[in-house]
């Protein structure tokens, strides 16, 4: 009976203690390592979209709780009071317009170029002229704001909470070819694959885990986990066959500047990498070659230890 009781026990206490615990997890804001936190921040949970996939739906998305992630371009230079999400039109406006909760927290006034996750609230906004030549000004852009004769039709998010990823600790990687130098964050490889069209023909910086090298020469890698046929979401090439990456950086995690491109190989060509893998069975099966997204990498930067 003793023994029944005590355990009686134990259960209550574990079903008490169960929902203090989950609530704890479910608060805990991302990795303070990678990212700073602003206003309420951002708790482990749901993914982000992208910045592409909230402006296509945008209109289904108005007044409802999001989560965005897209690069800052542009931060209030009087308080760090309105922070731009996304590339500027040939106007300056940007796709997204974001303002944080009741006035109540602010950017670091040299954000642009990083990365932010916001979640709050999308609306469309048509402000008044004297909405947009305060802007204007707030970026510096005094000369600009004279011009303005009407008010912009923008999307505004209004954030409760922010997080921006901190600049990548280069010292932490070993560089090849021409490196990766300090500046721009990279697009995640789940942005990439999200829309491969959007990073196509131009210098793009791409972030992902290495999940495989070519174990003659370290001529190639794949980026990502492979599907069920053995192929990578991205396959990496080496500018002008100048440089080549350690054979064992499988596990690492890797910045990639260069192009992107859709490619379709031969038969030989499919072959050839397999084999590189050590993959010759599969090799001797291929009938038709792989058509998959090439990276053209200038410079490369790999962690020095395998990402746990």
């Amino acid at each position: 009976m003793l023994v029944l009781r005590i355990l009686t026990s134990l259960t209550a206490l574990a079903l008490v203690a169960a929902p203090g615990a989950q609530e704890q997890t479910a608060n805990k804001k991302l990795d303070a390592d990678r990212f700073d936190h602003y206003g309420d921040g951002i708790v482990a949970g749901s993914q982000p979209m992208t910045l592409r996939a909230a402006l296509a739906n945008a209109k289904a998305l108005d007044g409802k709780t999001i989560r965005v992630r897209a690069p800052i371009t542009g931060v209030c230079q009087v308080k760090g009071c309105w922070m731009n999400l996304g590339r500027t039109d040939a106007n300056g406006n940007p796709p997204l317009f974001v303002k944080f909760k009741d006035y109540g927290f602010f950017m670091p006034k040299d954000s642009s170029g990083r990365v932010a996750i916001v979640e709050g609230t999308m609306t469309l906004k048509q402000e008044t002229v004297a909405e947009t030549k305060h802007y204007l000004e707030d970026a510096g852009k005094h000369e600009q704001a004279k011009k303005v004769t009407q008010g912009r039709k923008i999307l505004r998010f209004m954030a409760s909470g922010v997080a921006i990823e901190k600049p990548i600790d280069l010292t932490a990687y070993r560089q090849f070819g021409a490196g990766i130098a300090a500046g721009a964050a990279p697009a995640t490889l789940a942005e990439v694959m999200a829309s491969p069209a959007d990073f196509v023909g131009r210098k793009v910086r791409v972030r992902g885990p290495i999940t495989g090298v070519c174990q003659v020469k370290g001529c190639w890698m794949n980026l990502g986990k492979l599907d069920r046929q053995g192929n990578p979401p991205i396959f990496v090439k080496f500018k002008d066959y100048g440089f080549f990456v350690p054979k064992d950086a499988s596990g690492c995690e890797a910045v990639l500047e260069g192009q992107l491109s859709f490619k379709q190989e031969t038969v030989a060509e499919t072959k050839h990498y397999l084999e590189d893998a050590g993959k010759y069975e599969a090799a001797k099966k291929v009938t038709e070659g792989r058509k998959i997204l090439r990276f053209m990498a200038d410079g490369v930067a790999i962690t020095k230890a395998a990402k746990k």
